[in-house]
């Protein structure tokens, strides 16, 4: 694959027959969410999903009150019937519980707050929130990137009939994000790239999953021929978007993944993923042992001004990460200075530009074959050009190459980016590490052998590494 696939994530539209599906485009419409319900969230990625008929009559306070009982979570109220609390966790200075509600059209669906849950009535919503929040922008969305909500599609991964869902996944990252949350076992269809984790790509080779076309072009026709219950697409493609339209306009139920810049954007897509498919605990614990694992990793690290870039190879002229990438956001969670931040998302530099900005670091993304031995790793140094060679990064020998399986890590913006922080921290601050855990040393190079130098990582088949 070359540089262009990689550096969007290593990220359908042939015509179906005629005969079959035209009656179907343009005349049906885009599916919509039929589930009622409550979302209570609790702030800091933590939410509760409780289906809840959202009767003629009820007001705001009604429903959470019914949704705790469900749950079996207290509510604690001031003297004027106000929340305080839910389940134990009370309103803290900045942020308070209050009651919101998805206002917008179908390109901008927000949280909208109520001012007086006592007095507003249900009976024209079918989804509400009450959060622990200090704006709604902070809040879990209800929707997807496209504006439409995602509850109504299975139940602890059963579809509304009762059978097992079948899924499709048009993207390697959104692959190992359902994955993640529990639902390897029930996609029949990927995209050409996806191949983690293990259980996916061994399924390819048996027959069981089908290719369904590529990042940046999948099929429609392949898609519908699987028969999917519900499609998940990434929200930063543009032909992902437009498919979306399509499929649903069919009868097929899409859900399309927010595009992954922030940390908090790979958070709400695991939790969307989870919902989607009826496994809203599976998420919550995910998402709890993916942040353990970040912090637990940055309270070790002591990275305070390392000048880092990441390239997409060693070439003269490489593609590097700019702001707005999944790699910039894990340098700059460790602390890490991405000297090429001033570059808007993936672009290509000059070997001049790279002298310029004297890294300290430098870590390649390297895609022709595999870097698994020191001589490789030598060879790889040797090649390139002097003026690579006249930084700080190569004379202190803190030039790093993921590689094969690792390479996939470190572009994905997928669940494992808590590997990812994990193996960059290292290489980038080895002695804070080592003064931990004597033994946790890692090596300049990493490939299909990189999970053996992880040891922050949550639970065992709770985070993928």
């Amino acid at each position: 694959m070359n540089a262009i696939k990689i550096k969007v994530v290593i990220s359908i539209s042939i015509l179906i027959a005629v005969c079959v599906i035209t009656p179907l485009i343009g005349i049906t419409e885009p599916t919509r969410d039929e589930r009622e319900g409550v979302m209570i969230d609790f702030g800091y990625y933590n939410v509760t999903w409780v289906p809840l008929e959202l009767n003629d009559g009820m007001n705001g306070i009604d429903a959470l009150y019914d949704a705790c009982d469900i749950k079996g979570y207290a509510i604690g109220t001031d003297a004027y019937g106000n929340i305080t609390s839910i389940d134990g966790e009370a309103n803290l200075v900045a942020s308070s519980w209050s009651m919101y509600v998805l206002r917008g059209n179908d390109l901008d669906v927000q949280w909208s707050k109520v001012d007086d849950p006592f007095s507003f009535s249900l009976s024209d919503e079918r989804i509400i929130s009450w959060a622990r929040t200090s704006a709604p922008e902070n809040m879990m969305p209800a929707v997807d990137s496209l504006g439409h909500t995602y509850y109504s599609y299975a139940e602890a991964g059963k579809n509304l009939m009762g059978a097992d869902l079948r899924i499709v996944t048009m993207a390697p990252s959104v692959t190992e994000t359902v994955a993640a949350v529990g639902g390897a076992g029930l996609i029949v269809a990927t995209d050409r790239y996806s191949n983690y984790p293990s259980s996916i790509s061994e399924a390819q080779e048996a027959g069981d999953i089908e290719f369904v076309g590529g990042y940046t072009d999948p099929n429609f026709e392949l898609i519908v021929s699987v028969s999917p219950d519900l499609v998940f697409l990434d929200g930063s493609v543009g032909e992902h978007i437009s498919m979306a339209d399509k499929l649903r306009k069919s009868g097929i139920s899409a859900v399309v993944m927010y595009e992954v810049i922030e940390v908090s954007d790979l958070l709400k897509n695991i939790w969307i993923a989870s919902s989607a498919l009826g496994m809203s605990d599976n998420g919550n614990i995910y998402i709890k042992n993916l942040s353990k694992t970040i912090e637990s990793v940055c309270a070790v690290t002591n990275i305070v001004s390392d000048k880092v870039f990441i390239s997409l190879s060693a070439s003269e002229s490489p593609y590097v990460a700019g702001s707005g990438t999944y790699a910039d956001t894990i340098l700059t969670s460790i602390g890490a200075t991405n000297v090429f931040s001033n570059i808007q998302s993936w672009g290509m530099v000059d070997k001049e530009a790279i002298y310029v900005k004297q890294p300290d670091a430098i870590i390649i993304v390297y895609q022709n074959g595999k870097v698994e031995t020191d001589v490789q790793y030598n060879a790889l140094l040797q090649s390139m050009n002097r003026v690579w060679k006249d930084t700080p990064a190569f004379q202190d020998k803190r030039i790093f190459v993921f590689s094969g399986a690792s390479a996939d890590l470190i572009s994905r913006p997928g669940a494992r980016l808590g590997a990812a922080v994990e193996l960059i921290a290292k290489v980038l601050d080895p002695d804070s590490f080592v003064k931990a855990d004597y033994w946790d040393r890692s090596p300049k190079y990493f490939a299909d052998d990189y999970s053996d130098y992880l040891k922050y990582q949550g639970p065992e088949g709770v985070l993928l590494i």
